[in-house]
């Protein structure tokens, strides 16, 4: 807290310490933002979803951490328009820890999670160089570690899903909100949801669009 003080335990409960506490401080009694239990919430649905969609698995543990890293990165690029090295990091670590216990199972996945790699991070410095800095190098090397982790087919899909996405909710926002052409845009959000929506429902996505195009 900003007053200083030491959060004792029945403090740290996830959402259920902000409604005991009715979003105030025990120390200074200033408010603390919805932000936090809003958060707790959504990193909550997200582990639920990565269970049923991942089960019981060994990719379980990188899912998992990969979920709520985006989900840190997304909320610290809305408010500073830049996604911090240490969650790329952290992410990029995860990465490496996965394509390690990968290996052991034979190379296929690790070859596409090195392509992943390059594909992704590629794709988006090509599209950087072309928009003239539209697209930021926060989202490169986000992008770049979690094609390592993710593997190439599911990069492809999260750059097609965040596209998609951001036109679906930046367009009405432009509208509404009168923005001028140039105002810049956390890009980050979108590419997290398209990375969560590609790791989660990247095979069912595909074989749906296979199913209806490709009969």
């Amino acid at each position: 807290m900003h007053c200083g003080k030491r959060l004792g335990p029945l403090e740290l409960i996830p959402v259920l310490s902000w409604l005991f506490l009715r979003g105030r401080c025990r120390g200074c009694g200033g408010r603390i933002s919805a932000r936090y239990p809003v958060v707790e919430l959504l990193n909550g649905a997200l582990w639920y979803l990565c269970v049923r969609a991942v089960g019981l698995t060994a990719f379980l543990v990188p899912a998992l951490a990969l979920v709520t890293a985006l989900l840190v990165a997304s909320f610290i690029d809305i408010d500073t328009q830049e996604i911090p090295n240490g969650v790329t990091i952290f992410i990029l670590i995860v990465a490496v820890l996965w394509n390690v216990y990968a290996a052991f199972e034979g190379y296929g996945v690790l070859l596409q999670n090195v392509v992943g790699f390059f594909t992704a991070s590629g794709i988006l410095l090509v599209l950087a160089i072309i928009s003239r800095g539209g697209v930021g190098g926060g989202d490169i090397k986000l992008m770049a570690a979690c094609g390592l982790l993710l593997g190439w087919k599911n990069m492809l899909l999260t750059l097609a899903a965040a596209s998609i996405l951001g036109v679906l909710v930046m367009v009405p926002v432009f509208l509404i909100k009168r923005l001028r052409r140039g105002t810049p845009i956390p890009f980050g959000p979108f590419l997290a949801a398209g990375m969560v929506i590609s790791m989660l429902y990247g095979e069912a996505i595909v074989g749906a669009y296979l199913r209806i195009f490709l009969p």
